[in-house]
């Protein structure tokens, strides 16, 4: 008898010690920590808010040459690290990395002579601009739903620091007036232009994705928007590039628009026995 009482009691303290445990744990099994990297790609836009010229002509008005930018058009990239913290459903994420932007516009000039129209010159010129920045995205996300494919929705901000800035110009047209009628390419020349543009970019982030958990690894995949706030042209610079002014070209005032698409694989940092899941 007495050895059955002892076991109960043994039995009774080992359950009610079990349940303490289980309910000390309770708070660290709803919460992650995880560490991981991302990349992929982007398109930009520019959206100018105040177009410049390198001259004024004296014939004719200077937004006969306005300029046309071709947004969107280029692929850029991006590729860093991955910082989260999840807890009931919300996902606090930074996300320091390299990206890369490009975006173009096109100008022209044309000139005729007024004694013999058949005497003209018409040139066209095409600027691709590339960015390099060191970014630090700071987002919050929601998911939307608990299972092991969770789609969730998000927002953010973020604050570049300018790395490396070119712009790649490319001349042609038609020279009917050197004596030798026909059409013309240049080759492409590609000068730096870091100095017109200021070291700092800020702007919000909005994206949706989703997440698939098939073990310890969380596999993320974000499609974003991302909507510069700031003027990231330099003013005090725009007209001082040597090579820009001999063709008459100063840079506008813009703030960048970009579309991404980023694949991450993110790890978690607080691993938990087989009986659990790492992500509640």
């Amino acid at each position: 008898m007495r050895y059955n009482l002892a076991f109960f009691l043994i039995c009774l303290s080992s359950i009610a010690l079990a349940q303490g445990r289980n309910a000390y744990l309770d708070p660290f099994l709803k919460t992650q920590w995880y560490l991981g990297f991302f990349g992929g790609g982007n398109l930009t836009g520019a959206n100018p808010t105040q177009t410049f010229y390198g001259y004024s002509p004296l014939n004719y008005d200077v937004t006969d040459t306005e300029k046309s930018y071709n947004n969107f058009a280029h692929l850029g990239g991006q590729a860093g690290l991955v910082f989260m913290f999840y807890t009931k459903g919300i996902t606090v994420g930074i996300k320091p990395g390299i990206h890369t932007y490009a975006f173009d516009y096109s100008t022209s000039a044309n000139w005729v002579d007024t004694n013999n129209a058949s005497n003209e010159l018409e040139i066209n010129y095409n600027h691709l601009t590339r960015f390099s920045y060191l970014e630090f995205p700071l987002t919050v996300q929601y998911d939307l739903m608990s299972e092991k494919i969770r789609p969730y929705v998000g927002l953010g901000g973020y604050y570049g620091i300018l790395l490396n800035a070119s712009r790649t110009i490319e001349r042609s047209g038609t020279d009917s007036a050197s004596g030798s009628s026909g059409s013309f390419t240049n080759q492409k020349q590609t000068i730096g232009v870091n100095d017109l543009f200021i070291t700092s970019s800020i702007g919000l982030i909005g994206f949706i994705g989703a997440s698939y958990d098939p073990g310890n690894i969380r596999i993320t995949l974000d499609l974003g928007y991302k909507y510069g706030l700031n003027n990231i042209t330099s003013t005090e610079n725009r007209f001082l590039n040597n090579e820009l002014a001999a063709i008459g070209e100063a840079t506008d005032d813009i703030k960048l628009q970009n579309l991404y698409l980023t694949l991450g694989f993110v790890f978690p940092l607080k691993f938990i026995s087989k009986q659990f899941n790492a992500v509640h």
